[in-house]
């Protein structure tokens, strides 16, 4: 890459990298901003994951639910159920060998003795129950005097802890401080407790669950992960944290032989993402009141024994009643206990959300602002801004699928941020660059107009302001430039103190300022040469017959050898007519240096068109060259033209043709001045409203009659 295509790059690179810097900064002091947006656009992709059959999670059915609900109260035919009908539920569930009994329940403090004493016993009898506890869920531990003071509750916490030696990144993990446990008592005869309490999202969703916390002496486990410890046999020795996961060595599902482990995936709060299998009812439910009367009815135990045994059987109470409602991805109104439900199915089946690493964002923000960057460079705003808007779709699309397909969380507000204000400053700087670089080239192009006047100016000098017509005769020119300046020329001037006139009709190869200084240069050449030489022969015109047949070959050779001896390399050359007429005689020797034929007419028919005598001038350093001759005769016309005039072209693209050049040539029988002018006019009427690609010039000579009568005939 050159320096120039370098620096073409490196302020776009810069003010990319300043927004990336800035939205990352903006990020920095309000991450809820940029998190909570991508957050319920998370939710959104969830949903539509949910309602999808090939995308929706897969359901373990090892896990369901038995609902205390509004139908179960009617057929118990008691509105405020007592320990006792939970008792007896439980009893019913050991007995029908259920693998664990998750009871979202937090049986506090004692009621009746007699209740209180058949929870107990049910739950000893049964062996697979899980009571819920609760903390509040902190940054920092409690203060030692705010620690538990009751000294049955700090035994049995102390009893309960987890005690996992060698774990690491757990710095910011929540603590568990102000726990709320069930009935002592009660929770010793249980296969233990695991607490209740979910951690919602600044936006008051509930995404996660804290799976473990930090307590005194150790970490404590949640509800659903204590309880599916017990159903894969997974005493605390196999329980293994890692940087940003915890591990369930040997796991064991009743009814398997082969154990595998388990590596959950976790953020650096203890909480695991919960992959929402769908709505409340997506998981199979059964009603309380079923499960408690089942006992009354040994056929329909039996029935219920073989479809719950080996299960996870989560009890919870989903009445009217009940407050224990919250707001998950997938619905605004969602029972608490089906958030523990979905974090049990989600472990069980392995379908974890994960989230891309921090490097991996910023990866693709980067590529993000490559490609604005890039799209920025095309000479189209539309272009750029579809482009950059398509890219945006894209990425969203794209990152809607890994999560949908793959169970990935790819940030999506802040990448599409960065890419949307890195179009917006990338946008605001070309247009201020593309300004800017309009406002040089349209001073460059002021200043460029200028010196082409001034060239225009100077050029026109060089052509003859008033010509030296001789008497009894008549010279009329046009001439228009193509541009500002021309590549075309002509002149007339005296010669021999006014006895012979210099006649040149010229086109520079090319057109513009190169061709004007080509022509200038050439200009002067041929005239300087032309008015020089006769001095350096010393012989007056009169008595040298051949007089004008050398001046004007030396003329030519001499201008022909100076511009391809000296600007050979410039591959510039031109075709010229030079003659030299005797006004007296009629006589015109000239040299045709590859130039257009001048058509001689007389009586209204071309009789003789001087064809060329020689190479273009400026062609070949010693191109040959020789000099003819013509006699003009009284009433006889010269038209000398240059190809400007036979190769315009119309709308169409039809030239003006030399054919029709030499008719209206032939035709026209008035003066000089009113032959350029009728060819003029039809030229203009051909050319219509375009302007002539090429520079047009015409010269016309007529020989009056009158003085031809009683003229002497010198010799040339």
């Amino acid at each position: 890459m050159s320096i120039a295509d370098r620096a073409k790059w490196v302020r776009p690179l810069l003010l990319a990298a300043g927004v990336f810097a800035a939205v990352h900064l903006f990020h920095f002091l309000f991450p809820a901003l940029f998190d909570t947006w991508n957050e319920r656009l998370n939710d959104q992709f969830l949903a539509l994951k949910t309602s999808i059959a090939a995308f929706k999670p897969p359901y373990d059915d090892a896990i369901v639910h038995v609902d205390l609900n509004n139908t179960s109260l009617r057929a118990l035919k008691d509105f405020h159920p007592s320990r006792a009908h939970y008792a007896r539920a439980i009893r019913n569930l050991g007995d029908m060998q259920v693998a664990v009994q998750m009871c979202d329940f937090i049986f506090v403090g004692e009621t009746s003795a007699q209740n209180d004493r058949l929870l107990m016993e049910a739950t000893q009898a049964a062996g697979d129950v899980v009571f819920g506890m609760a903390f509040r869920l902190a940054g920092r531990p409690a203060p030692t005097e705010e620690a538990a003071q009751d000294p049955e509750l700090r035994d049995y916490l102390e009893l309960s802890t987890w005690k996992l030696p060698g774990s690491e990144g757990v710095s910011h993990f929540y603590f568990g401080v102000d726990p709320l446990i069930t009935l002592a008592p009660l929770a010793q005869v249980s296969r233990g407790t695991g607490f209740l309490t979910l951690t919602p999202d600044p936006d008051g969703v509930i995404r996660r669950m804290a799976l473990i916390v930090r307590v005194e002496g150790g970490f404590y486990p949640s509800f659903a992960l204590k309880s599916l410890c017990e159903f894969l046999k997974v005493p605390m020795d196999r329980v293994v944290l890692g940087p940003g996961s915890l591990t369930l060595r040997d796991t064991l599902r009743p009814g398997a032989s082969t154990p595998q482990d388990i590596t959950i995936p976790l953020d650096p709060r203890g909480c695991m993402r919960i992959n929402f299998l769908g709505p409340w009812g997506s998981m199979q439910h059964y009603n309380f009141s079923d499960i408690y009367l089942a006992s009354d009815d040994p056929d329909l135990f039996e029935q219920w024994q073989e479809e719950l045994s080996g299960r996870m059987v989560l009890l919870s109470d989903i009445s009217t009643g009940s407050a224990d409602m919250g707001q998950v991805p997938i619905d605004e109104i969602y029972l608490l206990s089906g958030v523990h439900a979905n974090a049990v199915n989600t472990i069980l089946t392995g379908s974890f959300i994960r989230e891309l690493p921090a490097a991996g964002t910023a990866g693709i923000e980067i590529a993000l602002l490559l490609a604005v960057t890039a799209l920025s460079f095309h000479r189209s705003a539309l272009v750029s801004a579809s482009g950059t808007l398509g890219v945006a779709g894209v990425y969203a699309i794209a990152a809607g699928f890994a999560l949908m397909e793959g169970n990935l969380i790819v940030p999506v507000v802040r990448p599409l941020t960065i890419l949307l204000f890195g179009w917006a400053g990338l946008s605001t700087w070309r247009a201020v660059e593309n300004a800017r670089l309009r406002a040089e080239i349209e001073k460059a192009r002021q200043i460029a107009e200028r010196e082409l006047e001034i060239g225009r100016k100077i050029q026109s000098g060089f052509l003859p302001a008033v010509l030296p017509v001789p008497a009894g005769w008549e010279i009329a020119a046009h001439f228009q430039p193509a541009r500002q300046v021309s590549g075309d020329f002509y002149d007339v001037f005296a010669m021999a103190e006014g006895r012979y006139t210099g006649i040149v009709i010229a086109d520079v190869c090319d057109h513009g300022v190169g061709s004007a200084l080509f022509m200038a240069l050439t200009r002067s050449l041929l005239r300087a040469y032309a008015l020089q030489y006769p001095g350096k022969l010393g012989l007056d015109p009169a008595d040298y017959p051949s007089w004008s047949q050398s001046v004007v070959l030396n003329a030519v050779q001499q201008t022909n050898a100076y511009i391809a001896g000296i600007h050979g390399d410039a591959g510039m050359f031109a075709t010229l007519f030079f003659g030299i007429l005797n006004p007296a005689t009629g006589e015109l020797r000239y040299v045709n240096g590859g130039h257009e034929p001048p058509m001689l007419i007389r009586n209204g028919q071309i009789i003789r068109q001087l064809k060329t005598t020689g190479l273009p001038v400026g062609a070949l350093p010693d191109a040959p060259f020789r000099a003819d001759s013509v006699a003009i005769e009284a009433d006889d016309r010269l038209v000398l033209y240059t190809d400007g005039i036979t190769d315009a072209t119309d709308g169409p693209g039809n030239a003006f043709s030399k054919e029709r050049l030499m008719r209206l040539s032939s035709e026209n029988r008035y003066d000089t001045q009113a032959l350029v002018d009728s060819i003029v006019s039809a030229l203009n009427q051909h050319v219509g409203a375009a302007s002539p690609a090429d520079d047009i010039t015409l010269l016309a000579i007529r020989r009056h009659a009158a003085l031809f009568s009683g003229c002497a005939h010198p010799q040339g």
